[in-house]
């Protein structure tokens, strides 16, 4: 398969708290179909090693029930942020990446950036020059504002407490999957990969691609008529 000239760093956070603490960073290092060049995934040292940071965090249970069985298989890692922050750079150096995605991407930039502040070098952690592609604007723009993922998210009550079609990411993968039972992880690699998956869903509509829309309450897309405050943690709609 050829190797799209645009390289994407597909970033995912998990967080204590909405201002930042950032204590589980994961990628995926990709094209514009999918095609996974390179993993990573890490615990910040700092943060994850902080009780009472991480009792505080929104999926605290988790550092047992899926952090601690990953360390003991190594298929995550603890570092120190900076480590983690170095790796960063590094490959998007090495893989000279272009673009940095996300699922609703003004999130996780900021929480980095306020992490950075407390535990790193307080620098920028990309170089200028960088595209930002919001996939959680992507989709809204593309997949989720298909008559056919209204009339399957209303069928599957994929609506929330106030009556918005939910744009979420899992929501967005099981349309995209055409797997409606789709459970989403919320641990950061995980995450990524299947944003991975939704991000190439999108550009195989051939769309116009939003780079550098952040923060645009996509979700107001999708609807009918929105509704307003219906956020959850993430400062998307309720998920």
């Amino acid at each position: 398969m050829t190797i799209s000239k645009n390289i994407f760093m597909v970033l995912d956070t998990e967080t204590c708290d909405l201002q930042g603490s950032v204590y589980d960073v994961g990628y995926t290092i990709c094209d514009k179909h999918g095609t996974v060049l390179k993993t990573y995934n890490a615990l910040a040292r700092e943060v994850f090693t902080d009780a009472s940071r991480m009792m505080g965090a929104f999926y605290a249970k988790k550092m047992f029930t899926h952090y601690a069985p990953m360390l003991d298989d190594s298929l995550i890692r603890l570092e120190n942020w900076q480590t983690i922050v170095d790796q960063i750079r590094s490959d998007i150096a090495a893989y000279n990446v272009t673009t940095i995605a996300a699922y609703n991407a003004g999130f996780d930039l900021r929480v980095m950036k306020t992490t950075n502040a407390q535990f790193g070098d307080g620098s920028p952690i990309c170089p200028k020059g960088l595209k930002i592609l919001d996939i959680w604007q992507f989709a809204c723009e593309t997949k989720l504002s298909q008559k056919a993922y209204k009339k399957l998210a209303r069928s599957n009550g994929w609506v929330s407490g106030k009556g918005n079609i939910k744009t979420g990411a899992e929501f967005c993968y099981r349309y995209t999957s055409q797997n409606p039972d789709f459970i989403e992880d919320h641990t950061a690699l995980s995450d990524a990969i299947i944003e991975t998956q939704i991000l190439a869903a999108c550009f195989a509509m051939k769309k116009r691609i939003p780079y550098g829309k952040i923060n645009a309450q996509p979700w107001r897309l999708v609807q009918d008529k929105p509704v307003e405050n219906d956020k959850n943690i993430h400062g998307s709609e309720v998920a």
